[in-house]
């Protein structure tokens, strides 16, 4: 059988290689950059570790069945990791009053033969209609808005719910329960991964090709592991439609900024907060690393950027530096001089999960039958979801090919 090149050395290229060097495939891996992972990078301070990127994922029993084969152990959130906040004044856990609380119950109820999203659907209206005002902007919308970062008025319910209808080139499987519940990292860092990966690949007989765009699809089996941007860039010449329908994509910018404090600064145990966006916050959400996993020093990572600030990446450092410290202060109440930070910026990083991106998606051409898509953009997003489309494309495409 003639070799698969797999196009892009991300966290989606790699796990794709992985999937098809299991299955007896001789793969090559291109990469315009010099080095793997992708946005995927941990770095190593002396005051605890940076993720330049995700700091963990959803654990699945496919995920957990990789990891163990290419020995990277895996650690499951902390307890005071297991709390999540949203902003409402102060942060809480449960941030709805009670009558909200129980319009909700109201909604459910009212629903229950209709709770699907209706077509066309914003995540906005949707949840007005089935929870009610307070609960979506409350509850629904920031719980969204740390994983999408999007304008709630124009995020696809559809699309979000996994109710969308993808064309049958765009299936893939559903993440089977695991072992270990919930979101799991390696002990040190999203790095290991990406290292117990290319090792793993290296001593299977994968050739990597670094600083090198992938050849051009015409007549050799492809599978395109790129952004939607790159992608549409790639296949310009051998997939005319498919590129001109990703061009369209709306991609949002993210900037992270990981401070490190002393350890008396002022904290709060859990996972992280969310702040909804009439709270006056210019940030999205705080994650208390110390919290979520061990070895992880006395650090929080703030995310902006998204839908409603798509100039973010263009601050300064110090302007960076200056809106997290506003906003750190009237989360806490006290102002604390960081030790540290690193500032991560992300220009157009993420799709829209948007009522377009779901029109584009439906109408999306299938590509050419030597030619398979993994990415963030297909209609599921997270690293979790992506491997479960990697393995579904080696499943059912790939595994037929030459």
């Amino acid at each position: 059988m003639r070799p698969i090149n797999v196009a892009g050395a991300g966290f989606s290229g790699l796990v794709t290689a992985y999937f098809l060097a299991k299955a007896g495939r001789t793969v090559r891996i291109f990469d315009k950059s010099d080095r793997v992972g992708g946005l995927i990078k941990t770095i190593r301070t002396e005051h605890g570790l940076v993720e330049t990127a995700a700091n963990g994922l959803l654990n699945s029993a496919r995920l957990e069945a990789m990891c163990a084969d290419i020995g990277v152990p895996l650690l499951p959130t902390r307890r005071d990791g297991r709390r999540r906040f949203i902003y409402r004044g102060k942060p809480r856990q449960l941030p709805l009053r009670v009558t909200e609380i129980a319009r909700v119950g109201f909604g459910l109820l009212r629903n229950i033969t209709n709770i699907k999203p209706r077509s066309g659907e914003s995540v906005a209206a949707f949840g007005e209609r089935v929870l009610g005002k307070g609960a979506t902007d409350y509850l629904l919308t920031p719980a969204l808005g740390g994983i999408y970062a999007g304008d709630p008025q124009k995020l696809s319910a559809s699309l979000i719910f996994g109710r969308a209808t993808l064309p049958e080139h765009l299936q893939t499987y559903r993440p089977a329960k695991a072992a270990m519940r919930g979101t799991v990292a390696p002990r040190n860092g999203m790095q290991q991964l990406i290292d117990g990966l290319h090792d793993f690949l290296k001593t299977a007989g994968v050739e990597f090709a670094l600083n090198q765009e992938a050849p051009k699809p015409a007549g050799e089996s492809t599978i395109v592991c790129l952004s939607a941007l790159a992608a549409a860039e790639y296949l310009g010449e051998t997939a005319t439609g498919i590129s001109e329908s990703l061009r369209r994509i709306e991609m949002l910018s993210l900037v992270t900024t990981t401070n490190f404090y002393e350890p008396g600064a002022a904290g709060l145990k859990g996972f992280g907060c969310l702040f909804p966006r009439h709270q006056g916050f210019r940030a999205r959400g705080v994650l208390f690393n110390d919290s979520i996993f061990e070895g992880r020093g006395h650090g929080e990572t703030w995310i902006l950027g998204g839908a409603f600030d798509p100039d973010i990446v263009e601050l300064e450092d110090a302007e960076l530096s200056e809106v997290i410290s506003h906003d750190r202060e009237r989360f806490f109440g006290k102002v604390d001089q960081p030790l540290a930070t690193h500032i991560t910026r992300w220009p157009r990083a993420l799709p829209h999960y948007s009522l377009e991106l779901e029109q584009i998606l439906a109408e999306l051409p299938p590509p050419p039958p030597n030619v398979a898509l993994v990415g963030n953009y297909l209609g599921r997003i997270g690293l979790a979801k992506i491997l479960e489309r990697a393995a579904y494309v080696v499943d059912h495409f790939a595994k037929s090919w030459p």
